[in-house]
């Protein structure tokens, strides 16, 4: 039986550090640029959101942030 993954946020988001325009990437050890998912409004347009944040490495997506915060000290434990 395959199992679904699943990751889920609240309230400890406050006390995340807000997350920058860069992360140090824990799989490469190199700082990769930070990317945001986008928004598609009622008129059709796609707009940046900063619900959902990843990074590109290695040619995967990685998840490092949420809402603007930096999750990825809760991955590390």
């Amino acid at each position: 039986m395959s199992e679904i993954p699943f990751v889920a946020f609240g309230d400890e988001l406050a006390d995340l550090p807000k997350l920058g325009d860069k992360i140090l990437c824990s799989r490469c050890g190199r700082m990769h640029k930070v990317r945001y998912g986008k928004k598609v409004l009622e008129d059709g347009r796609k707009v940046e959101s900063k619900t959902i944040a990843f990074v590109k490495c290695g040619g995967e997506l990685y998840l490092v942030g949420v809402k603007g915060k930096d999750i990825t000290s809760e991955f590390s434990r």
